[in-house]
């Protein structure tokens, strides 16, 4: 993970994201499920409850500070255009998945989640230019750790499985402009909220 926050994200700055936040109430049966698990593994850092997310959109190659307050005021003008329309929906949330360098939760059904990263894209795109909203994040997903060091994703994956079969219903109906602050040492994203986009 911090290889490839060296190449993509310069130590000094911050970044415009869209995220999707969970409703804490929703979301933390099933973390709490998962916590004894990654708490007894040295080579993740769980990540708190309250900075869990799902990044919809990274604006790359701008720093947030080079990103004056009247083009974040259109940014957000056309954002909100751009879901206004969308309605509200729901998720399954889980299982928990060991990858290379993270524990996930993935969200299915995924089409709705898709088509509103989609509108979000386009409308920052708009503004910045496509190569600027290019990232993708695959198939949706929060992230419960992040990778600190070596580990054995089979052995991890299998202490998850046998750990709950618990799931959990996430509703979407608002995502968030954040400006995004990355702590290498605690291998957290932490974050400053900038809008509250409510959907239809």
């Amino acid at each position: 993970m911090v290889e490839q926050l060296k190449l993509r994200w310069p130590e000094d700055w911050t970044k415009l994201h869209v995220y999707f936040v969970p409703d804490p109430a929703e979301i933390k049966p099933l973390v709490d499920a998962y916590a004894a698990v990654l708490d007894s593994l040295d080579c993740v850092a769980r990540q708190p409850v309250e900075w869990l997310h799902s990044t919809m959109m990274v604006l790359d190659g701008v720093p947030a500070s080079d990103v004056p307050a009247d083009q974040r005021a259109e940014l957000i003008d056309r954002l909100k255009q751009a879901v206004s329309d969308v309605p509200s929906f729901t998720v399954t949330c889980g299982p928990a998945v060991a990858g290379r360098g993270t524990v996930t939760l993935d969200m299915v059904p995924d089409k709705d989640f898709v088509t509103l990263v989609g509108r979000v894209k386009a409308a920052a795109g708009q503004m910045f230019g496509p190569e600027a909203v290019k990232y993708a994040n695959n198939r949706p997903h929060i992230t419960l750790a992040y990778a600190t060091g070596d580990g054995d994703s089979g052995i991890i994956q299998d202490k998850l499985r046998h750990a709950t079969d618990l799931r959990a219903t996430l509703t979407v109906d608002t995502v968030r402009l954040v400006d995004v602050l990355v702590d290498r040492e605690l291998f957290q994203f932490r974050w400053e909220e900038l809008a509250v986009l409510p959907l239809k």
